[in-house]
């Protein structure tokens, strides 16, 4: 009985999995004889298909593997992406040549167009550009880099056209093309090497060119390559700030609203107050001195006392100290609640003011203002080297202001500023940096008028409320120093202290 059983199962699995085909096939015999039947056929018998094997149905995709192998390999479709080529090397070789790299990751994408015109190799790659890493355009030009050539250009033909252009002396250069990690590599070598020179005539229209490429005969060196990049800018554009992430990112990179005040319009605004620098952030709102002492309040998006920070340190005090924009290279602001990154300071934002730091080229620039109500305002701002090898460097900036007022005041209005700073590179990986600001601050001392209802006092516009002799002065001393170590690319170790003193 046990056996029976066993018997019937499997006659029963049996049938199960072939009855879904015998149903098919029926439907198929009966649309078939339906068809005939209107058409009106004289032939009535019906036509059947073999039943197939269970070897021939096509099962459903199950897997990841069975779809990618019934889908079309992506390599052979065309792409029209526009591929970013950030810089362009050239590079002398061991056979008397030379190779061009355009530097891209995606090389292979790059599409080339050969032809040549008289002595000149011309490639147009359609689906290229030469951007920067910050999407700034930039051309190529490298006049005579090796001898029996020219001239190498690469250049911008259109918004999505990079050409590359490469001219003989005496023929067409003999152009090979690589790809590799780096991006794609033109390979050149002139008609004619250094060796061979002498024995060709010299041309009557050119006769300077056959004696420049003798030079390299009693060399063993390759000549120099002198490269000239040019490309346009916007002076007033920053790319790069520190102070949401506390290194030097570029800005676009970064989550956060981020706004730069830089040098190029301190200077050309002639700017004297930092409330005068942030009128080009918007959100930013002058509040006045904080009870008439030389700093300034600011609120950002409507929060009111605004932190201010110097060098990314925050100024911690009764008062703010007030920042001289004489030693000033930018104002950064840094909106929104991510200035919690700074500890306990308003979500509306931050003000980070960077001091400029040492130059490695000798620097020196002397500015004089004069203005209305007396101004008068010397400035000057030097730097460079101390040593010989370059190691220590140097940065002194020093300002005087003198300001008259419409009011009777008998105490003029008078600054003094005197900001050095060093430079030292320990060795590759180590640098060490020590600053100092002083800033002597002399004012009147004006508490302003009183109001009377909903107006002010109604008396002469130079009226004070106080003694003509008052004044208010100030004495800041700022000290600083900061040690950089760099482990690798990627880490590095960093310490600052940063200390301000009321005199």
């Amino acid at each position: 009985m046990r056996i029976k059983r066993l018997s019937s199962n499997v006659v029963l699995s049996l049938v199960m999995s072939f009855l879904p085909l015998l149903m098919a096939q029926s439907v198929c015999v009966i649309e078939q004889k339906n068809n005939q039947a209107m058409q009106g056929g004289q032939n009535s018998n019906p036509t059947t298909t073999k039943i197939k094997q269970l070897s021939e149905i096509s099962y459903p995709i199950r897997n990841v593997k069975q779809l990618l192998s019934q889908s079309s390999t992506p390599e052979t479709a065309p792409t029209n992406e526009i591929v970013q080529v950030t810089g362009v090397k050239a590079n002398p070789t061991s056979n008397k040549g030379v190779e061009i790299i355009l530097q891209t990751s995606i090389g292979q994408q790059l599409q080339v167009v050969n032809r040549s015109t008289g002595n000149s190799f011309i490639t147009d790659i359609p689906n290229a550009q030469l951007r920067l890493p910050s999407s700034e355009a930039f051309t190529f030009r490298s006049d005579k880099p090796i001898a029996g050539l020219s001239e190498i250009t690469v250049v911008n033909l259109d918004a999505n056209t990079i050409r590359v252009t490469v001219t003989g002396e005496v023929g067409l250069p003999i152009v090979e093309l690589f790809d590799s990690d780096e991006g794609l590599i033109f390979g050149l070598t002139p008609v004619t090497s250094s060796a061979q020179t002498p024995q060709q005539p010299p041309a009557p229209q050119q006769p300077g060119t056959q004696t420049k490429p003798e030079q390299p005969l009693n060399s063993q060196t390759d000549e120099p390559i002198e490269l000239v990049v040019t490309g346009e800018q916007d002076e007033y554009r920053v790319p790069n700030a520190s102070t949401a992430t506390g290194t030097d990112t570029p800005i676009r990179d970064i989550p956060f609203s981020i706004q730069v005040v830089p040098q190029e319009i301190i200077r050309d605004q002639q700017v004297t107050r930092t409330e005068e620098a942030l009128r080009n952030v918007s959100g930013v709102t002058y509040q006045g001195s904080a009870s008439n002492r030389a700093g300034a309040d600011f609120s950002i998006r409507g929060f009111t006392d605004a932190a201010i920070l110097h060098d990314g340190f925050r100024r911690y005090g009764v008062v703010q100290a007030p920042l001289e924009v004489a030693n000033l290279e930018r104002i950064e602001v840094l909106k929104g609640p991510a200035s919690i990154l700074y500890g306990a300071i308003e979500p509306g934002g931050l003000i980070n003011a960077v001091s400029k730091q040492p130059l490695s080229q000798p620097f020196y620039e002397t500015e004089l203002q004069v203005g209305s109500r007396g101004l008068v305002r010397p400035r000057f701002d030097f730097s460079g080297p101390l040593s010989a090898d370059g190691k220590v460097l140097y940065r002194l900036n020093g300002l005087y202001q003198r300001l008259d007022s419409f009011s009777n005041f008998d105490q003029e209005d008078r600054r003094i500023f005197i900001a050095p700073t060093l430079a030292w590179k320990i060795d590759d990986r180590t640098d060490l940096g020590i600053s100092l600001e002083y800033l002597d601050n002399n004012r009147p001392a004006d508490f302003d008028l009183p109001a009377i209802g909903n107006r002010i006092v109604n008396v002469p516009r130079d009226r004070i409320a106080t003694e003509p002799s008052d004044a208010v002065t100030n004495e800041y001393l700022n000290v600083g120093y900061n040690l950089e170590h760099r482990f690798s690319r990627n880490w590095k170790f960093r310490n600052e202290c940063f200390s301000l003193f009321l005199l």
